[in-house]
């Protein structure tokens, strides 16, 4: 399929799942959203806000070690580096596994303090750190979901991988209002029922390697190298992931500092707004993951224009639900802010104001996460590394500090999507590199393969 199949069904086959995947994750945030809501506590809505960096920052680390291998994997099965690509699996997922335990103990013992720092006030830090040391406690799991999330991708086993996602969302649907509700623990019930939730779809996800279905064997020890040479590779590129996740979770840690000036529904308002696009966010990268293993393979085995056309469809289809996504926030931005804070007008004002900001920048923030993509499925992590850095940190850190002091509360809204503009710009420079580069390689081969054809004439 990676090799012969027609792109455009081979590319939705591949991202179909990973859309399925990464709209799992966001959606674990929105369902904690929805039903904290209907406790009709807007200080409760606002410490989920509060936890939402932590809770990118830990999918960051799975994503690092997950799509860092991915990378290399994909390339290596390309090339028909099999051992190679066993060796990336097993050493990602062991070392997943031991930063996951770090990060759970640290988090849940430093919690309030790492709570005020991304800007939880006094009346939301108890809320928060009810729902955010039981978050946190569950590290583990989620790094590891998230790491063997992408090693199933990398070998096609896109399918099961998007089944352990989807029973985890549906299992975080039906324990929520379970655990909230029903045993009465209010927002530390939306930490638990997630927390189980990954557990399951993290056990889930292992069956396939336990059962030896998968051309990897990530869980084989013996096949773990603790070389820098290993680690080089994995990192290379799956540490721009992690720059832009650690940068997104600052900045909205700078955000919700600069939001509180305004009070508990403004960071509210941040909270839902977030949510919201997050689950764009996320399904533009299933994409961008689907077009990573197809442009990366084909890429490896030297086919440049199979890789371009990949590309190209992918750009296209990013531009299309930008557009559409971008219209439909702007028209109705009232309604749904209105289905997540129905009880505070205020929230609903805000949030309404902060969703048609975002609105207009859908169109090259989904161009921004495609072109990461294509870094990653070349090898170029310097590109990836430099695009992540700008995204949300030399850009949107920034903007967040100046232009609410220039603008009040319009500025707060408008600095994550200037930010997402701004990293269009220096991603379309960079991606003209990647892209002349590309046409060079298929201009040569097919050279050689017009000299190869003249020869056997």
């Amino acid at each position: 399929m990676l090799a012969h199949g027609r792109l455009g069904k081979t590319l939705f086959t591949l991202s179909a799942p990973a859309i399925i995947g990464m709209l799992v994750i966001a959606v674990y945030n929105v369902v904690d959203t929805f039903f904290v809501s209907l406790l009709r506590d807007t200080a409760a809505i606002a410490a989920t806000g509060i936890v939402f960096p932590l809770f990118q920052l830990i999918g960051a680390v799975g994503l690092t070690f997950g799509v860092g291998a991915a990378s290399v994997i994909s390339r290596r099965l390309g090339a028909g580096a099999n051992r190679e690509a066993n060796e990336a699996a097993a050493t990602a997922f062991y070392s997943s596994v031991v930063v996951g335990v770090m990060l759970s103990v640290t988090g849940a013992i430093f919690i309030r303090p790492i709570l005020l720092l991304l800007g939880a006030t006094d009346t939301i830090l108890e809320a928060a750190t009810l729902y955010g040391r039981v978050i946190i406690g569950g590290s583990l799991f989620q790094v590891v979901n998230m790491t063997v999330n992408n090693l199933l991708r990398s070998e096609g086993a896109a399918l099961h991988s998007s089944l352990g996602q989807v029973l985890g969302a549906c299992l975080n649907i039906l324990l929520d209002p379970i655990f909230i509700f029903v045993l009465g623990l209010g927002v530390t019930g939306a930490a638990v029922a997630t927390v189980i939730a990954q557990f399951v779809s993290t056990i889930f996800l292992l069956s396939y390697y336990f059962r030896k279905r998968g051309a990897l064997q990530p869980l084989s020890i013996r096949n773990v190298r603790l070389r820098t040479d290993t680690y080089r590779g994995i990192m290379t590129l799956g540490f721009p992931t992690f720059v832009r996740q650690v940068f997104g979770s600052v900045s909205f840690g700078v955000l919700n500092n600069a939001a509180a000036i305004y009070g508990d529904a403004a960071i509210a308002a941040i909270s839902v707004t977030l949510r919201l696009f997050m689950l764009l966010f996320m399904a533009l990268v299933g994409l961008a993951q689907g077009l990573q293993p197809l442009a990366g393979y084909n890429y490896g085995a030297g086919n440049v224009q199979r890789a371009r056309g990949t590309i190209r469809i992918a750009f296209a289809t990013a531009f299309s639900v930008g557009a559409v996504a971008g219209v439909l926030g702007l028209l109705f931005a009232p309604e749904i802010m209105r289905l997540f804070a129905p009880q505070d007008l205020q929230v609903v004002r805000m949030g309404s104001i902060a969703v048609r900001f975002m609105s207009p920048a859908l169109i090259p923030t989904g161009l921004v996460i495609m072109y990461g993509g294509v870094f990653q499925a070349v090898g170029d992590g310097r590109s990836a590394l430099l695009l992540a850095a700008g995204q949300q940190g030399l850009f949107m850190i920034p903007l967040v500090v100046l232009l609410p002091r220039l603008f009040a509360i319009y500025g707060l809204f408008s600095a994550m999507p200037l930010g997402f503009v701004l990293a269009f710009g220096v991603g379309t420079v960079l991606y003209r590199r990647t892209a002349r580069s590309l046409q060079r390689m298929e201009r040569h081969a097919a050279a050689d393969d017009s000299a190869t054809d003249a020869a056997q004439c």
